[in-house]
């Protein structure tokens, strides 16, 4: 089997060069590194990959130009180039530890339903990786529940709903005939993953979490919105997901989510009850993901968009069919 480690960046030339130099120490070589770039806005960064290539001729890696922004662009670009079996999906600032390829590999070659195998992307803290232990397994709960332990370990090889695009990996073959990642998200394309992860599993395949496929997350500021809690991104990440949602619920399933997405809802985008814990909850316990009644209108108003975009996108398969 061939693997392609995909890697779009943008203006972190210097974590750039440490993650592509993790790539090129790997125990397991990848079949291709292909690395997306804006030469318009980030022309260090094509200079950090040209020299790379210049450095380790033997290690086929190739750039993948674009011209318009963002992550679904990006990812999409890649998976277009790509001619692996496998696409493995680190950000520019993770760095991947030796085996991290090597122990992601042994899933797929062992198992031919393995449709997504990811890691650990462990948080680094003042310099040093903050390795803590998962209290449960990435789950989506029916009808809306999104359980993430991505930066954690799990204590074995378990299975998973979804994964988080900062360290894992897709089978292509399911991946490009789910479309690839949707490209009707707002924003920064939140649940872009979710979306992904839910089209492999609908076409016959398991999702694993490995906890020896680790990278190290030093989560650099944004270029592009780099504030991921104002109101606009709450209202784009409620919209982004409400609308995945949809797209993989049945009739009933869609029902039910409404009404569990304004009572309940997610961290990032919260129903009543998250927003009214939250503001109880941030008097004894100062947590950034705590964010209160005053996220509820944003992402109330997101929940509806949402369901316009399921609309609208519903409207235009039935147009192409």
């Amino acid at each position: 089997m061939k693997f392609s480690v995909f890697v779009p960046t943008l203006k972190r030339p210097d974590l750039l060069r440490r993650n592509l130099a993790a790539l090129a120490a790997q125990a397991r070589a990848p079949d291709e590194i292909l690395v997306s770039l804006r030469p318009d806005l980030d022309p260090e960064g094509v200079r950090v990959v040209d020299e790379f290539i210049a450095q380790h001729p033997l290690l086929p890696v190739r750039k993948v130009l674009l011209t318009e922004p963002g992550i679904v662009i990006a990812e999409n670009a890649l998976l277009a180039a790509a001619t692996g079996d496998v696409a493995c999906f680190l950000d520019d600032d993770a760095i991947a530890r030796p085996r991290w390829l090597a122990n992601l590999a042994r899933h797929y070659e062992a198992d031919e339903r393995i449709g997504g195998v990811a890691g650990p992307a462990i948080n680094v803290v003042n310099g040093a990786s903050d390795e803590r232990r998962a209290r449960f397994r990435n789950r989506l709960i029916f009808p809306g529940l999104v359980m993430d332990q991505s930066t954690r370990h799990s204590a074995r090889v378990v299975e998973a709903d979804h994964f988080r695009g900062a360290n894992m990996s897709l089978r292509i073959a399911p991946l490009r005939a789910h479309g690839g990642f949707e490209r009707g998200l707002l924003g920064d394309c939140f649940r872009f993953e979710l979306d992904a992860s839910l089209g492999v599993t609908r076409r016959g395949f398991r999702l694993l979490f490995d906890p020896e496929v680790e990278a190290d997350h030093h989560e650099a500021p944004r270029v592009l919105n780099p504030d991921r809690f104002n109101p606009e991104t709450i209202h784009n990440n409620a919209a982004n997901e409400t609308f995945v949602l949809l797209k993989h619920y049945g009739a009933f399933g869609r029902c039910c989510h409404v009404v569990f997405a304004f009572l309940v809802g997610n961290f990032p985008c919260p129903g009543l009850a998250w927003g009214v814990a939250g503001s109880l909850l941030r008097l004894f316990w100062n947590n950034r993901y705590l964010l209160g009644v005053a996220a509820i209108g944003p992402a109330w108003r997101g929940r509806v968009r949402g369901r316009r975009m399921w609309r609208e996108w519903r409207a235009k398969r039935a147009t192409a069919a």
